[in-house]
């Protein structure tokens, strides 16, 4: 049985010793390219033909954000990797990792079709400004489609909970979509206890996230003024990119001690199997 307990316990003793290597690669991929992306169209503004180029930007912002977790993982799953080795891993690990997202958000995608499905039956309609008029809606369906959607986030949260060590399986056991496979049966067991700690993991960093933003906020106003909204929207983006990036370091450490846990009990239970 893994012990959620010592999973913790290993993660901050990484944090610890390993806590420099951590912030070089969470401010070279994380850090850095959120400040970029958060500064375009609010302290730097765009020409109408610039613009166009932002989405290609936020997705550059995306892909280093997988390999940095890739990076951070490899350093959290093996104490002799220092950061050099772990942006060349995460570098070699990166195309295989990003097969096995776009497939996830396939299958999320196609979970969710029903509910619009439901939704388009009910007469609900699509407005220029890409909300949902309900006005015509008919209730049955709607309840129907509101009922989906609850049973579908349940199952999306089970699916989270069992996929915890996939990118930890992608940098160590060099596995694309069979990563997913072999996640399932890493988590096995250990369902119920990575479903708390996903709950807990998003109450604390929601609560910290609009904490901060709330604060900074309200001081970059009083600062620069209301003159300056580009400004304060920068400094809020700020705070928001470092709260994130310190939660997915964190978040990144944790799932690979817990793939270290698994495969150590793995290999435990081998002989008597």
């Amino acid at each position: 049985m893994i012990r959620i307990g010592d999973v913790w316990d290993r993660t901050v003793d990484v944090l610890r010793g390993r806590a420099g290597i951590l912030a070089s690669i969470a401010l070279m991929t994380l850090v850095l390219p959120g400040v970029v992306a958060g500064a375009l169209g609010t302290v730097v503004p765009l020409p109408v033909p610039a613009s166009l180029a932002v989405p290609l930007i936020r997705l550059g912002v995306l892909v280093l954000l997988v390999l940095g977790v890739l990076a951070i993982t490899a350093v959290a799953s093996d104490p002799a990797v220092d950061r050099a080795q772990a942006l060349r891993i995460g570098g070699q690990r990166l195309l295989p990792a990003l097969g096995v997202l776009l497939a996830l958000m396939i299958a999320v995608v196609v979970l969710f079709i029903p509910a619009g499905v439901l939704l388009a039956l009910s007469g609900a309609t699509m407005t220029a400004g890409g909300s949902v008029d309900m006005t015509r809606a008919m209730p049955g369906y709607t309840a129907g489609a509101g009922l989906y959607v609850l049973v579908a986030a349940l199952l999306g949260l089970w699916l989270s909970a069992r996929i915890v060590p996939l990118f930890a399986i992608v940098v160590n056991e060099r596995r694309g979509i069979g990563a997913l496979r072999r996640s399932l049966t890493l988590t096995k067991g250990a369902t119920l206890k990575l479903i708390g700690v996903l709950i807990l993991y998003f109450i604390i960093t929601t609560v910290a996230m609009l904490a901060a933003t709330s604060v900074v906020g309200v001081v970059a106003r009083l600062i620069l003024g209301g003159e300056a909204p580009g400004s304060v929207r920068f400094v809020v983006s700020l705070a928001s990119t470092l709260i994130s990036a310190g939660a997915t370091v964190l978040q990144s450490v944790f799932y690979a001690r817990f793939y270290v846990a698994a495969v150590e009990r793995e290999q435990r239970m081998a002989p008597l199997a």
